[in-house]
């Protein structure tokens, strides 16, 4: 099965914000140039709400990337390698994570690891093996069309269908199918059309909105519960 984290609030300082004088402050407190920082509403929050983004209640949050992805690849699923993640930017950038990426816990350690990444594109171990990978340009439909290429698509949402997560693993999940499961990255706000069009099915597994990183633990815990017991 995959899993792909779509419109994620993690991008590098754009232009537009660049020369802000938080952004300005934070690079410097980091040794960084202001074009290398990632965009986080804690230390850039003015710029950001005095700027003219598109969508800018979907961006500047890289911790629950962090968050999301900690959950997703701590889980037996994935260190079995029976579990693909893929991180889908809100600007249309594309994260492949390896079978063998081990995630820093540590926030600061991840962040410097996504400042790294944005600015060589790929990020490799001491035996030259790519653990991550980042491609530029690709949407979310070239993703699922080209790469991915599942048999079912699963958005989860607060504007789905009410359901429970074991439901919703049990209604498409299949020994012969190809599941994906795709998740927001961003803290507020719904999928964009042009994503929520390519699903087969969107579903809400809370009578609450949950955050990303306990939609992925409680999917990932029922898949489990099906995969594994083959």
């Amino acid at each position: 099965m995959s899993l792909i984290i779509a419109e994620a609030a993690l991008e590098i300082v754009p232009k537009e914000i660049m020369h802000h004088r938080s952004v300005i402050n934070y690079a410097q407190k980091r040794g960084k140039n202001p074009r290398e920082v990632l965009l986080d509403r804690s230390y850039h929050h003015d710029a950001i709400i005095h700027s003219n983004l598109d969508s800018i209640w979907k961006r500047g949050r890289p911790d629950m990337v962090h968050f999301a992805l900690l959950e997703a690849l701590s889980t037996p699923l994935f260190l079995r390698h029976m579990l693909k993640v893929y991180v889908h930017t809100i600007n249309n950038k594309i994260i492949f994570v390896s079978d063998n990426l081990r995630l820093p816990k540590s926030y600061f350690r991840f962040e410097g690891l996504m400042m790294n990444l944005f600015k060589d594109n790929v990020i490799k171990n001491d035996s030259n093996d790519v653990l991550l990978e980042i491609q530029d340009n690709i949407t979310f439909e070239h993703l699922v069309k080209k790469v991915v290429k599942p048999n079912k698509l699963i958005g989860l949402s607060s504007r789905g269908i009410q359901s429970t997560a074991e439901n919703v693993v049990t209604e498409n999940i299949k020994k012969s199918y190809h599941c994906a499961f795709v998740i927001g990255g961003f803290p507020k706000g719904h999928f964009s059309e042009s994503i929520s069009k390519l699903f087969n099915h969107l579903y809400s597994i809370g009578e609450v909105k949950l955050e990303a990183h306990i939609v992925i633990s409680r999917i990932l815990y029922e898949s489990e519960k099906v995969l594994l017991s083959y």
